[in-house]
C-alpha cells in the first residue's frame, strides 16, 4: 500500500518497510534530493486598504537548502532577505524538520484508505487510490484525504484539507489542492521543462486565498511560479503575490548512488 508522500509513521500506524519509504519521500517535493539540494525564489507582495488601494509593497529574496534528508523526515534551512521602501532586512534563520505528510516534530500521523476515486483533468478521467491522513498535535487537528495515482508524475492529484481545533472541534480552516494540467511544457530560466499547473484555495472565517502555481519534479521543492491573491470576507482584495525561481542545485540523493562512485551530480541554474 503506498503509504503516502504523507508521513513518519512513528506513532499512530505501523512503520513502513524500506520500499514504502522509498515511495514516500519521491512524493515529496524535497524528500526526493540529496543534502545540499537548493533553491533561490523571488516573491513580491502587494497589500491593498479597503478601496482597493495600494498601502504597501515588498520583495522578498528566500533560499532553501536541504540539511538533511532521512527515512522519517527532511531538516530544510531558509535564509529570507525583505526589501521595504528600499532597505533589506535579513530575518533570522529558520531551520525546519518535517516529515513526509507533512507534519512537524511532536505530532503524530494516522492513516486509512479509503475507497478509490476518479479524478478529472482537462477531460481525462484517472482512477486515483485513496487516503484520509489525520495529523494531531498541539492545539490543532489536520484530516486530509489525498487521492494519488502512483503511475503518474506528480502521483498526488487531489488534495482536501481541515485544520479544526484539536479542543473544540471547531473548523478553523479549509483548502483544496488539486492539479488541473498536467505535462505542460514550461520555460524555466532558459531551458524547456515538463511540469504540471496546481490550483488551491484556502478558506477561513476572514476570507479566502486562491493560489494557481506551475510545478516541475526535477527542481528542488518543485514550485517554479505561482501567483496568488487575499480576499477578506466581503470579497475585496487585500494581498496579492507572485514567485519566480531565481536558481536552483540539485545534489543527487545518496540513496540511489552507486556506493563506488562517491560522487554527486551537481546541477546549478540560475540568472
Amino acid at each position: 500500500m503506498l503509504l503516502a508522500a504523507f508521513g513518519t509513521l512513528d506513532v499512530a500506524v505501523p512503520a513502513p518497510c524500506a520500499d514504502e519509504t522509498a515511495i514516500l519521500q519521491q512524493a515529496h517535493a524535497w524528500g526526493r534530493f540529496g543534502k545540499g539540494s537548493w533553491r533561490r525564489v523571488r516573491i513580491v507582495t502587494e497589500s491593498f486598504d479597503e478601496d482597493g488601494n495600494l498601502t504597501n509593497s515588498s520583495t522578498t529574496d528566500n533560499k532553501t537548502s536541504l540539511e538533511e534528508v532521512t527515512q522519517e523526515r527532511v531538516t530544510l534551512k531558509v535564509e529570507v532577505t525583505v526589501e521595504i521602501g528600499g532597505q533589506r532586512l535579513l530575518s533570522p534563520q529558520q531551520i525546519i524538520k518535517q516529515g513526509y505528510a507533512g507534519e512537524n516534530v511532536g505530532q503524530t500521523v494516522s492513516i486509512k484508505p479509503l475507497q478509490p476515486e476518479l479524478v478529472t483533468i482537462a477531460g481525462r478521467e484517472i482512477r486515483c487510490e485513496t487516503q484520509e491522513i489525520e495529523i494531531l498535535g498541539g492545539t490543532n487537528k489536520e484530516v486530509s484525504q489525498i487521492c494519488y495515482s502512483p503511475q503518474l508524475t506528480p502521483q498526488i492529484l487531489k488534495r482536501k484539507s481541515t485544520l479544526s481545533d484539536a479542543a473544540s472541534g471547531k473548523t478553523t480552516q479549509e483548502a483544496m489542492t488539486e492539479v488541473y494540467v498536467l505535462d505542460k511544457r514550461l520555460r524555466v530560466l532558459g531551458e524547456e521543462k515538463t511540469g504540471f499547473s496546481v490550483r488551491q484555495v484556502q478558506k477561513n472565517d476572514r476570507g479566502s486565498t486562491t493560489t494557481v502555481s506551475d510545478h516541475v519534479y526535477e527542481i528542488p521543492g518543485e514550485v517554479v511560479s505561482h501567483s496568488s491573491k487575499k480576499l477578506d470576507s466581503q470579497g475585496r482584495l487585500v494581498r496579492r503575490s507572485t514567485l519566480e525561481l531565481v536558481a536552483y542545485g540539485v545534489e543527487e540523493d545518496a540513496t540511489q548512488r552507486e556506493p563506488a562512485r562517491g560522487r554527486t551530480r551537481r546541477h546549478k541554474r540560475g540568472r
